[in-house]
């Protein structure tokens, strides 16, 4: 009981001979206290031996970041079942041409989603040549399909 009551006052002495050793900051500005904020007071504990413990080491917080910069957006994964399409329209032709190397279905739909055109070459990285000479003006997609793979481009025709 001696050494509990012992404890408690040497911590009740050693906080106040802390305080009484740290020197009275001086009062700021109102504006300066609301935005400095205090360190907290260092406590020492004496051990019943009579020597001071060390003090425990504490963590650095943890800061936020107060980089403006938002992250860079993630890249999709590129599809495994897309076929890369180039398609252009020059002088009532189509020129088609995919990254499929086996036989791909091309699909010319206009701008409601009907086929106008529909065409099968056996190699798909030989262009294609279609007349759309006979088509009116306008935004047609043209679709390429190769078993479950696909791809699409949006060509303007007669323009």
């Amino acid at each position: 009981m001696k050494k509990i009551l012992l404890l408690v006052v040497a911590s009740a002495l050693a906080s106040i001979a802390a305080h009484a050793q740290t020197p009275a900051p001086a009062t700021p500005a109102p504006a300066a206290a609301a935005a400095a904020p205090t360190a907290p007071a260092k406590e020492e504990a004496i051990l019943p031996n009579g020597t001071v413990a060390p003090a425990p080491v504490v963590a650095a917080p943890v800061t936020a970041s107060t980089s403006k910069i938002a992250p860079a957006p993630e890249t999709p994964a590129a599809n495994p079942n897309a076929i890369k399409v180039k398609a252009e329209a020059v002088g009532g032709k189509l020129t088609v041409k995919t990254d499929n190397p086996g036989p791909t279905r091309i699909e010319v739909s206009d701008g409601g989603g009907r086929p106008v055109l529909t065409y099968t070459m056996m190699n798909g990285q030989t262009p294609a040549i279609l007349n759309v000479g006979q088509l009116p003006a306008g935004a047609y997609l043209v679709r390429c399909t190769a078993y479950e793979k696909t791809g699409m481009r949006r060509v303007m025709i007669g323009q």
